[in-house]
This record gives C-alpha cells, structure tokens and sequence, in this order.
C-alpha cells in the first residue's frame, strides 16, 4: 500500500498502528473490509495524492523510514504525520516548552529565557497556541534557530487565525506537524491527542507556566507516561498560573529555575553560564582546586589569612554560583 492509501484507511476508520499491520500482512482483505466506505476511500486517496503534491506537504508513516524512532515508542504512536515545511527537522534532536495560554508577564518572561537557551541545543517543539506555545516559537524565531508546531488540525488549517504570522515564520526555518488531514479543522478531542505527539518526539518536556486545568499538564502527564524527563518552573503560590507547576513539581517533575540546568542534565556541561568572580573568590578556588576538594572553612582561611566568618560567606556565595559544593565531611569541593 502507498503511504495515502494508510494514511486515508487511518481516517477513515480510525485504525491504529496494529490494526493497519494487520491489513498490511492480509492486504486482499483490505478493500472486502472496507465495504461501503470503498468509494469513499479511493475518493479520499485520490484527492490527497494531488493536495500533497499542489501544496507541498510530506506524508511519513509509521512504516517509513523517516519516521521518528522516539515516536514509535509510545503507546499510541500516530499511524501518519503530515509535515508541512522542512521534514528533516523531526529527526533532529527535540524538545518540548509548552504552557498556559493565559500568559502572565512572568510566564512570559521565563519561557523566553528558557527557549533562547534551549534552542541552542534542540530544536524547540511546542503547540502553536496562544500564550506559552507562542512565546515559546517566536523566540526561537528571533534567535534565528528552527522550532517545531505540532498542531491538533490539519497543516493547512491555521489556528488560531492571528497566529497566521507566527505560522509562515515557521515554515521558513522549522515546520508544521500534523496526524490530521491537511485540511481538517480542529475539535476539542483533537488537541489532547496531539500532546502525546509533543511529548512523544521530544527528549524532554518543560511546563513554564500553567494553572492546574491547563492543557499543558496533559502533555506533562503523557510525558511521563512515555518515561520522558518532565521539567517545571516554580511559581508564586498565590497565583493560579503557577499551581500547575507547582504541582508537577510535587509530584516528581524535576524543578529548575535556570535553563542551564535542564543543559547540564543532558550533558551540556561546557556551556554553564559565565560567572563573574572576586579575587577572593578565585583565591578560594584555586585553593579547592589544587587540593582536590580536600579543604574545609578552616584550612581555606588559614591559606588566604582572613577569618572563618569571611571565608563562610564567601563560600556561601560560591555555592549559590554554583561553582563550590560542601560534601558530607565538612570540605569543599569544585562543583564545575
């Protein structure tokens, strides 16, 4: 079968990956099974042959090559992607930011910083919504780096319509992905089943801002229903966009308050921001360095002649720069 012969058989009864197979290895019971709905599906293949070529968007199948592994690995991977745009950038290395629509200026703040940095590493991959989703892409737009819109329409369906910009911007350096016809519109059920495709091609899933009935948490959950890393940025507890996050976080999502920590994790050590550092700070350091850990408050002040106190604080300070850590004995060691 031609992968707008699987892809139009998904729609048109709603069969999924093992069903399909199975009419794959009988492929003579295909067409008995369809029965009434023949017509219709030779109709529906022949218009999205000549739709897909007019309009050029590729189709993938599970069956496919270029078919994302990672997505394959979930309990319901799509039967067909639509991709709309440079198709070679679902095979890149991604990462899911997604949140609120309801965006306070914080949110806005947060997920700009988080998508600047993170975007220099994978390519971001968010919904295409208002709030979060938008902030998400158009900062990766602004930097000059690819983002990813998986959508709960077709890739020919813009939503939401003032998103319009925001969608061609896409397409210049990214794309648009779709398990929906080209042209279908959405319906409430269609964009909770496209956060499992979100969370399902990324390496990772990041809630930077989100009350507790966001959508957002439902790619969270599919996230980890996948054993993908869920990350969330705490909030003000008083404000309802953060009791989302907050309460991802309570329940195991790991917390971070800095891009660099979500890099790290992933192995990115070389890029931990630049911090500016006192003499006596590099004075310490050099010290913990050269005796590889093996120093406490004490011995540091004895070296550099200045009192425990001092050498506390300015300890204290090194850690919450993350370039010293106190171990189990009392010593310190770098941290970088």
């Amino acid at each position: 079968m031609h992968s707008t012969e699987i892809a139009a058989l998904a729609y048109l009864q709603k069969k999924s990956v093992s069903e399909i197979e199975e009419y794959l290895n009988y492929g003579h019971a295909l067409f008995e099974e369809l029965g009434t709905l023949e017509g219709n599906f030779r109709t529906l293949v022949s218009r999205l042959k000549d739709y897909l070529l007019k309009n050029e968007i590729a189709l993938i199948t599970y069956w496919d090559e270029e078919y994302p592994e990672v997505l394959k690995n979930i309990s319901d991977p799509p039967v067909s992607l639509f991709v709309k745009g440079n198709p070679e950038f679902i095979s890149y290395n991604l990462f899911a930011i997604v949140g609120t629509r309801r965006i306070s200026n914080y949110g806005k703040q947060v997920t700009g910083l988080f998508a600047k940095e993170i975007s220099k590493h994978f390519v971001v991959v968010s919904g295409m919504a208002y709030g979060v989703d938008t902030v998400a892409h158009a900062t990766c737009i602004k930097e000059g780096r690819p983002t990813l819109a998986v959508l709960g329409c077709g890739v020919d369906y813009i939503y939401p319509k003032s998103n319009e910009a925001l969608y061609k911007k896409i397409l210049e350096n990214g794309c648009i992905v779709s398990e929906y016809l080209p042209w279908e519109s959405p319906k409430k059920y269609t964009f909770v089943a496209r956060n499992r495709i979100i969370s399902g091609l990324s390496h990772g899933v990041l809630v930077t801002e989100a009350g507790i009935n966001s959508g957002a948490l439902i790619t969270a959950r599919f996230g980890i229903e996948q054993g993908k890393d869920v990350f969330a940025v705490p909030g003000d507890i008083f404000k309802s966009n953060s009791k989302g996050t907050n309460e991802l976080i309570k329940s195991g999502a790991y917390l971070v308050s800095d891009p660099y920590e979500i890099l790290e994790y992933y192995g990115f050590r070389e890029h931990k921001k630049i911090v500016e550092l006192s003499e006596d700070e590099k004075c310490i350091l050099g010290i913990i360095e050269k005796a590889e850990g093996i120093q406490d408050a004490e011995d540091i002040a004895n070296a550099i002649s200045k009192s425990v106190p001092e050498i506390l604080v300015l300890l204290t300070i090194m850690e919450l720069k993350g370039l010293v850590y106190k171990s189990e004995n009392g010593t310190y060691k770098p941290a970088l």
